[in-house]
């Protein structure tokens, strides 16, 4: 029996839950499909673990440094069990899932199915999941990626730890080297350190974290160095085996006949994301793709036009808030006629390290490469609220047009995806400065530092 339906969503993350409410809002038959569990990379091994572990971390930290803070002092590391706090982390996956049960989603009113085989197209209206067969006026494939592999030698294979396995060990590594110098590497290998696990972390480029602000970038590195947590740049690992002892042995190469051999316990590989399209039998609905995804225009819209793509499978921009945006979008343009694009001009995101890095719309190299007459300023993150909560430290940048318009900003510092979000709305506004000089904010309030950056930058034009 084949069932037809106004909207088949196929891949039940964050584009695709979104893309269900936003549909089942406005009247229509939705089926939502899924190889696994709802709520996809971001509830089981994305953003929701990470960022627990990270608060955890945090904790530890702080009560290991009570007495900076006027506390007696205190040590938590007698006490600590990785696995205890890997269990929290577990409990807090399990709460968030919690909510996204499929029985909740089908008494909406949206049809839920769950199969490990997964979908794949029939035809450009029809998907077979399982042992149903589905038709859709309108398809959304949000079937987001996955952790980008290394091959290892059959005869003497390694166990390699990716954002995916991760959330299953227990036992804590006393070494654990990552490769790649991103984000994940940046979050978990700060998480782990604080831990008391030695972190080396492996990049190929001059610097970790090489896409972002070099100022900014390098403060984060700084830091890291006072942790002890090693950094070997312009390098690679050439080859990658298991030893006696179970531990994984790395050759690494750093310029010209500059080798070394790392031996630690894990190994983290952490070398970029893969678009989600096996299984899916694009061919069969005669949709375009490469190695980087689903081919799709600026409304997300593929080369068979009643099929769009969303969210990692089809962006470069791999965020959970983008495949949100793009999804509430893509629907609105399917069932009411809308005729919206995709606008990242805005667009916000943050590192969760500690401290925090936020960042919205241009950097300065970007805003140098459109614009002439680029101006920036930067404010150290040291206003009252800094000061008071003792997390002085790191600073803010702006960038502006030759008009004092936002064009962008990057933050480090405490919560500073939290106060960046307010310069969000500037960039999307087409906000000056003088806008937000000219605004009032609370007192004493981290996000007081995007008013002072502003009011100082203006006050050097008087």
């Amino acid at each position: 029996m084949t069932t037809q339906y106004d909207i088949v969503i196929l891949g039940a993350g964050g584009g695709g839950i979104t893309a269900a409410f936003e549909a089942q809002r406005r009247g229509a038959k939705v089926a939502l499909l899924e190889k696994h569990k709802i709520g996809g990379e971001c509830t089981h091994s994305g953003c929701v673990p990470s960022k627990a572990l990270i608060d955890v971390a945090k904790n530890y930290h702080a009560i290991n440094n009570a007495d900076k803070h006027g506390l007696q002092s205190m040590n938590a590391k007698s006490g600590f069990e990785f696995k205890r706090a890997m269990e929290h982390v577990k409990s807090i996956i399990d709460g968030v899932y919690a909510h996204e049960q499929p029985k909740r989603f089908n008494d909406m009113g949206i049809d839920t199915f769950i199969h490990e085989s997964g979908a794949s197209f029939v035809d450009e209206h029809t998907v077979k999941i399982g042992d149903d067969t589905i038709k859709g006026k309108h398809i959304i494939i949000a079937t987001g990626s996955g952790p980008r592999l290394l091959p290892t030698d059959p005869d003497n294979p390694v166990d390699m730890l990716n954002n995916e396995n991760f959330w299953e060990m227990r036992k804590q590594p006393e070494s654990i080297a990552f490769l790649g110098g991103g984000v994940i590497s940046a979050e978990l290998g700060q998480a782990l350190a604080r831990f008391g696990t030695k972190v080396t972390i492996i990049d190929r480029n001059t610097r970790i974290l090489g896409a972002i602000d070099p100022d900014v970038s390098q403060y984060l590195i700084d830091v890291f160095n006072d942790m002890g947590i090693e950094m070997i740049t312009g390098a690679n690992a050439t080859v990658c085996s298991k030893d006696s002892d179970g531990k994984v042995c790395l050759d690494i190469e750093q310029g010209e006949g500059n080798k070394s051999k790392l031996i630690v316990d894990e190994l983290f590989v952490a070398i970029g994301r893969v678009p989600n399209l096996s299984g899916l039998n694009l061919e069969a609905a005669g949709i375009e793709y490469t190695r980087h995804g689903i081919t799709v225009n600026d409304k997300m819209e593929s080369n068979v036009a009643h099929i769009c793509a969303v969210g990692d499978v089809a962006s470069r921009a791999k965020f959970s808030h983008v495949a949100n945006y793009q999804a509430e979008r893509v629907v609105r343009n399917m069932l009411i006629g809308q005729n919206n694009t995709m606008d990242l001009t805005a667009l916000p995101w943050a590192i969760f390290s500690d401290p925090e890095i936020g960042h919205v719309g241009m950097s300065e190299a970007q805003a140098k490469e459109q614009y002439e007459g680029v101006q920036t300023f930067q404010v150290d993150a040291a206003t009252d609220r800094f000061i008071t909560d003792s997390k002085t430290g790191g600073f803010l940048k702006i960038v502006m047009d030759s008009e004092n318009r936002l064009l962008g900003a990057t933050g480090v510092g405490a919560h500073a995806g939290e106060w960046v979000q307010c310069l969000t709305l500037a960039v999307k506004l087409g906000l000056k400065a003088e806008d937000i000089a000219d605004t009032i904010f609370a007192y004493p309030t981290y996000a007081e530092i995007v008013k002072k950056s502003c009011s100082r930058f203006l006050r050097t034009k008087l």
